[in-house]
């Protein structure tokens, strides 16, 4: 005789059990998408606790170029500097150089190429202030925030052949064909006309490509741009990858676009420029005394910048979140007069 009852207690258990495995595949992936929407949360708050705290870093260093100043420079261990104003601050002389205002060095700040190395105490009375820049605390996170300038790179829109041959060979691009081929296609995708330099292109070449398109022939807007150029490849323009030291002995290419800007900057600050660029717009005597007053003070005569880069992290404490803003901007004027005018901005960019 069958037991009917006892099947069907088999058959409930069995109901029971699969009803069980369903709610417990139900509330692992509530519990899932619970914690991913806590995760997503959380992430998107601290992206914007990063990213106002690297806007915060970019307001702190627009404040600082609003500051009147009697010279601009790079200091090989406190980075942006700037004068403060004297009554006595000596005016430069500018000499043109292939279409390029240049800060020549007058006779008295000659007199002042060779001083003995300053005390950390003293930095202050030759005129300048430390800033920290680093690890400022702000609300949840941190804030890292750097100034640098354009007036000490070459204004690719400007230079000359014979000044791109030279800054070719200070990034690495050694004089030859690949040096001339590259000087000749940037001019080539600079200028109005079709009819390409003896090593350059046009678009005649580039519609030859696997993916073609026209040359521009007219000015560079960013540097980027230059990857669709004759020649340049992500090494050259951005500087070899195993190594971004341009003192290392096993370096192949610094990076073109250290040396380069596509901002209209009319004079040249040698207190900010890279070493290896100084002996295209200085003679050999002045590259020395240059290197040497800046080496053992930060500053060689009293350059002003007018073009400054700005590049800002903000970090959030016990988080791998952060975001980097890089703004470029022009100052005008001093003073109450001074105004600062954004000619670039980039809210999600690479840290550098």
């Amino acid at each position: 005789m069958v037991n009917y009852s006892a099947n069907h207690r088999g058959l409930a258990l069995m109901m029971v059990l699969w009803i069980l495995i369903l709610l417990g595949a139900l509330a692992t992936e509530f519990a899932y998408s619970m914690r991913t929407e806590v995760n997503a949360t959380k992430n998107y708050k601290e992206d914007i606790e990063s990213y106002y705290l690297a806007k915060a870093g970019i307001n702190m260093g627009i404040a600082e170029l609003y500051k009147n100043a009697s010279f601009h420079s790079i200091h090989p261990e406190h980075g942006f500097i700037k004068g403060n104003v004297i009554e006595s601050s000596i005016e430069d002389s500018n000499l043109e150089v292939d279409g390029q205002v240049s800060n020549t060095p007058n006779k008295a700040d000659e007199d002042l190429s060779s001083p003995e190395a300053p005390l950390e105490s003293e930095l202050g009375e030759l005129g300048f202030e430390i800033i920290e820049r680093t690890d400022i605390p702000l609300g949840n996170g941190v804030i890292n925030y750097r100034i640098t300038d354009e007036n000490g790179k070459v204004n690719i829109n400007r230079a000359s052949r014979e000044v791109l041959v030279k800054t070719l060979e200070a990034s690495g691009v050694e004089r030859g064909d690949e040096n001339s081929t590259i000087a000749d296609s940037i001019l080539d995708w600079i200028d109005k006309n079709t009819n390409h330099r003896l090593n350059g292109a046009e678009s005649e070449y580039y519609l030859s490509l696997e993916s073609p398109y026209e040359a521009k022939n007219d000015k560079i807007d960013n540097l980027d741009e230059l990857l669709k150029v004759k020649g340049i490849t992500e090494e050259i323009l951005y500087g070899s990858p195993d190594d971004t030291n341009e003192n290392s002995e096993n370096l192949t290419y610094i990076g073109l676009i250290n040396f380069l800007t596509v901002q209209n900057v009319k004079s040249f600050n040698p207190n900010t420029a890279k070493p290896a660029l100084l002996p295209i717009f200085f003679s050999e005597l002045q590259t020395q005394a240059i290197l040497e007053a800046k080496e053992k003070r930060g500053y060689y005569n009293r350059s002003k910048s007018t073009h400054f880069k700005i590049e800002s992290t903000g970090f959030i404490n016990g988080s791998n979140t952060k975001r980097t803003i890089v703004a470029i901007l022009e100052k005008f004027g001093e003073s109450k007069d001074a105004t600062l005018l954004i000619k670039y901005w980039n809210d999600n960019a690479l840290q550098s």
